[in-house]
């Protein structure tokens, strides 16, 4: 009798929980819609059905890692203070995750190994962890026995150790459903916890039952999505009896029961048809009973060519017998979740519009979910969770300026999700992604001031940095009119080479402006010869004058061979214009033998480079 006493037991005497909901995930992740909705609705049941007072369950909502670590400690401690009696710990996470890491923000991030290992050291009597994240089943098959897929015996009491529930295989994606407006796996986990795993009918659903339920459908639903999903199941106990989850009679809950007949599917879903409840199906050999709070809801069995409708209020304590309900048919392209926002009070419906803005996030519709999110965000300003949403639909928007190119506009997404969602700093992916335009920022600043102190330099000393020019010669002593090359030498020797285009004939200079400023005077020694005289006979190319007023004879033998020294101001603009006047003093030899010396102008226009 003490034995079957014992094993009659529905709960351990102290139950703790943590439920962990994150939809955003790390940056690169596309955001989850109804991984907080998931978690509500294992809190919700732990507390209606599971034996868990409501103060015992923490309920985290997008936390930090710092946030997940002290709860698990707390829980620890906690498990502690319970003296004298067993303690079950239940720690849920639905969210994003890699075979290694969970995707929450903050640093340094938890691991899968993190987690178990704070389980493994709690003090409590039975650890159970419930993983609803893509690649989940890694967890199942480290650090402990891995167990086939249906071969599940959690006993208690005296049981003890850690068991772990994982949605999918090790290298399996887990799955959402918009129908199902939640996880697939956490949907038919909760179904099955609210009665629909109770296959033995004795108003009790153990640990086992309730993964065998969720691993069956899970893998019905999803097996015809080309991304089957099988959850895993691995336990590290010892010891004899059962681990009764929830108690289908516990508390002021209503009762609805499937009527006996074939396996027709039934989903009860609230009154404004916007959150799915439950899910279960008939037995032909037993009554099927969920367990819901009491309230008003629509049933809606679903048929192969339609759907059957009813409303039904269920009164505490109250057992609703199906089998007699008046069902009403109703077209199956008429879905199963329609939602009526106008029903909703206001906190509903922005509940609901935030939902829908994830919604719309994880169909890769951003410029809509960042139009929902900013609307949000100006009727409550403390809606943290739609701020986040508004960062992540940001990322997202630079994601699509990245595949064209248009850096800027990246950038400007990637400082405004900062600034909507300032944890992202603590991101390591986005911190790697935006640090990248702060260093190439910091190059360009560099650069840029590179730039204008060279700009300012040449300004200061136009002639630093320029190496060659090019010029003209005009009515001067350095020829009629004429093209010229200058070379730059340690900015103030500025040695040329001009070709008389008039005159026919070379002329060669070298100019010394001392002053590093815009202004300087100048000196030069040059020297000017005409083709004739470096031997190249091109006929009588001066028979007259081309300067007005003078001697053609003059000009003739003045072009023909000289030498000169000038004195003048040159002027250099930062640009490189430059500009040279003054006044040579020449002396060359005259036709009759003669050498005669005389002044001339020296005008000179050019661009240095």
């Amino acid at each position: 009798m003490l034995l079957i006493a014992s094993q009659g037991r529905a709960h351990a005497e102290r139950r703790l929980a943590l439920v962990i909901g994150a939809n955003p995930g790390w940056s690169y992740d596309r955001p989850l819609r109804y991984a907080e909705t998931d978690a509500e609705r294992v809190r919700d049941v732990l507390v209606s059905l599971a034996g868990f007072a409501g103060d015992d369950v923490a309920l985290l909502r997008d936390p930090d890692t710092a946030e997940v670590r002290s709860a698990l400690a707390k829980l620890d401690r906690a498990a502690r203070a319970t003296t004298g009696e067993d303690s079950l710990v239940f720690v849920y996470y639905s969210g994003h995750a890699d075979d290694k890491y969970l995707h929450l923000r903050g640093e340094p991030p938890l691991s899968h190994t993190d987690l178990q290992d704070a389980l493994r050291g709690s003090a409590a009597t039975i650890k159970l962890a419930v993983i609803d994240a893509c690649k989940s089943g890694a967890v199942a098959r480290k650090g402990g026995a891995p167990a086939r897929e249906f071969d599940v015996d959690v006993v208690m009491p005296k049981l003890s150790g850690m068991v772990v529930l994982t949605s999918s295989g090790a290298d399996e994606l887990s799955q959402e459903s918009r129908a199902l407006a939640g996880s697939v796996f956490t949907h038919h986990l909760v179904s099955g916890l609210r009665g629909a795993a109770d296959a033995d009918a004795d108003q009790r659903v153990t640990v086992a039952e309730a993964y065998h339920y969720a691993y069956e459908r899970t893998q019905a639903d999803t097996a015809t999505t080309g991304a089957l999903q099988r959850p895993a199941f691995r336990d590290e106990l010892s010891g004899q009896g059962e681990l009764v989850l929830t108690q289908l009679t516990a508390g002021p809950q209503a009762q609805l029961v499937l009527p006996r007949g074939p396996g027709l599917k039934y989903v009860v879903l609230d009154e404004h048809d916007w959150r799915l409840i439950a899910e279960a199906r008939s037995a032909p050999d037993r009554d099927v009973v969920l367990v819901v709070a009491p309230g008003r809801y629509h049933v809606k069995r679903v048929l192969e060519d339609r759907l059957e409708v009813v409303g039904v209020v269920l009164h505490p304590g109250a057992r609703n017998e199906l089998e007699r309900a008046p069902f009403k048919p109703a077209p199956l392209s008429s879905g199963i979740l329609k939602g009526t926002p106008s029903a909703l009070s206001p906190r509903e419906y922005h509940e609901w519009e935030r939902t829908r803005a994830f919604g719309l996030l994880a169909e890769g519709q951003a410029t809509a979910a960042l139009n929902v999110f900013d609307r949000l965000v100006r009727e409550q300003r403390g809606d943290s969770v739609a701020w986040r949403g508004r960062g992540r639909a940001l990322i997202r928007m630079a994601d699509s300026y990245a595949q064209v190119q248009d850096r800027r506009h990246e950038e400007i997404s990637l400082r405004e999700a900062l600034k909507s969602d300032p944890l992202l700093s603590d991101d390591p992916e986005f911190k790697q992604r935006l640090g990248a335009f702060n260093q190439q920022n910091e190059v360009d600043r560099v650069a840029a001031a590179d730039a204008y102190t060279v700009a300012l330099e040449r300004r200061k000393r136009p002639r630093t940095g320029r190496r060659f020019g090019f010029g003209l010669e005009l009515i001067s002593a350095r020829s009629l009119v004429g093209v010229s090359a200058t070379a730059v030498i340690r900015s103030y020797v500025f040695p040329s080479l001009v070709f008389d285009i008039v005159g026919l004939g070379f002329d060669a200079n070298v100019a010394v402006a001392p002053m590093p400023g815009p202004w300087s005077p100048y000196a030069a020694l040059g020297g000017h010869a005409s083709m004739r005289r470096l031997g190249f006979n091109l006929g009588d190319v001066m028979s007259e004058s081309t300067i007005d007023g003078a001697d053609p004879d003059f000009a003739n033998d003045l072009f023909s061979l000289h030498a000169r020294i000038e004195v003048g101001g040159q002027f250099v603009a930062p640009s490189g214009l430059i500009a040279e006047l003054g006044v040579a003093f020449i002396a060359f030899p005259r036709h009759d033998g003669h050498v005669e010396a005389t002044a001339f102008p020296v005008i000179h226009f050019g661009w240095l480079f």
